[in-house]
């Protein structure tokens, strides 16, 4: 199996997963649907990929390759209930324009926009292909557990500032600097960051730096200036 065919396959998986949620919301009419099970494809993927990779007998199953799709379920588990704010911001302009799409009845254009959405998901976490194509050396280095110890560590700085309510209430500071002052921004970049060092032990997987850079540049372009207006507008509501 060549890396392209299992890049192919594992997209289209996510495409027909993010296809059949739009298509549950748009039925159920509540679009919390799509936002709350948006990270479920990539759940769902990273363990297809290990089933792929093992059918086509690209490589043996490594430690990195198990514990790095185990760390991602947690994280992906606990998006279910937590990362609102994260959401909402990355996709409220998506299900704006897919809103006017379907009143419109313009087919291609809402399957262009989930196409959209599919590709950006699959390349934010194009650590989690390379994990799973050419899993590297069964052994486990001291890079290999830095990489799941940040990851954790990630886990746990979001955990902790979703459990202090205060975090909520912290006032967003404008630039670069914003994704290290705000504990919610931080822990999801340090765990997806612990992902991508964790797909460095594979066999060529340096390429899936693209993954936190697109990641990063969607915060800083979309997820904060997109929470700043949501946190302006409800100060001059209760003002």
């Amino acid at each position: 199996m060549t890396f392209f065919y299992f890049f192919f396959l594992l997209f289209l998986f996510i495409f027909l997963c993010n296809f059949l949620l739009l298509v549950l919301s748009v039925n159920k009419k509540s679009p919390k649907i799509f936002i709350r099970y948006f990270f479920i494809s990539i759940l769902l993927v990273a363990w297809l990929a290990l089933v792929l990779q093992q059918i086509n007998e690209v490589a043996y199953v490594a430690a990195r390759q198990v514990l790095g799709n185990l760390v991602l379920s947690i994280w992906v588990c606990i998006s279910l209930y937590l990362n609102k704010d994260l959401k909402l911001a990355l996709l409220s302009d998506f299900l704006y324009k897919i809103k006017n799409f379907i009143l419109n009845k313009e087919t291609k254009r809402i399957i262009l926009m989930v196409f959209y959405i599919s590709l950006l998901q699959i390349i934010s976490f194009s650590p989690v292909v390379s994990l799973n194509f050419l899993s590297g050396p069964s052994s486990f280095s001291w890079l290999d557990f830095i990489s799941l110890a940040l990851c954790v560590f990630g886990i746990a700085s979001y955990l902790k500032a979703f459990a202090n309510q205060a975090a909520e209430q912290t006032p967003i500071k404008k630039g670069f600097l914003s994704l290290a002052m705000h504990p919610e921004y931080f822990g999801n970049f340090i765990f997806i960051l612990g992902l991508y060092l964790l797909s460095i032990g594979t066999t060529g997987g340096v390429w899936s730096l693209i993954g936190p850079l697109t990641i990063l540049l969607l915060m800083y372009k979309v997820i904060i200036p997109e929470n700043e207006r949501r946190a302006l507008k409800r100060s001059n509501i209760h003002n």
